[in-house]
């Protein structure tokens, strides 16, 4: 029994800890989502043809980028994954969503493994991903306005 109730408050601590927050303004369109510990991701999208990417909270956002829309996207078996890129400098902030199978359920379907999150990028090396916690809505990319598909990269 008090193996059960640790596990539980660990659980509630974890989910607790994990902070989204949506970083668009009211008059923006949220096109992804998420946060991990205590800060959050949002990208948005006014009237125009331009998305901005915020990184922070909402009363401290520690980076701001408008961009035209760079998305790139690729399938692979049972799933797939979408990129939007941010260029910075010699930064690229890639806000990524995709879905893919994992193991073989007892009735003979599959689990879905969804993730998302952050990939670093300078010049064309990873420094870091930073793995989505916690969803304010959908987990993937979505309500862009119309746009050119680009080369995907793999990270």
């Amino acid at each position: 029994m008090k193996k059960k109730l640790l596990v539980s408050l660990l659980f509630a601590v974890f989910i607790s800890s994990a902070h989204s927050e949506v970083l668009c303004k009211t008059q923006e369109t949220v096109s992804f989502s998420c946060g991990f510990k205590s800060k959050s991701v949002s990208v948005c999208r006014n009237d125009e043809d331009a998305l901005i990417y915020r990184f922070g909270k909402k009363d401290n956002i520690e980076l701001e980028l408008e961009s035209d829309i760079h998305f790139s996207r690729t399938a692979f078996s049972g799933g797939g994954e979408g990129n939007l890129t941010f260029h910075n400098g010699k930064y690229k902030y890639v806000i990524y969503s995709s879905i893919s199978n994992g193991d073989w359920r007892d009735d003979g379907t599959r689990e879905k493994i969804e993730r998302a999150g952050i990939y670093v990028v300078k010049g064309e090396k990873l420094l870091k991903d930073i793995q989505c916690q916690s969803f304010s809505g959908k987990s993937f990319i979505h309500d862009l306005p119309a746009h050119n598909i680009e080369e995907f990269t793999y990270y």
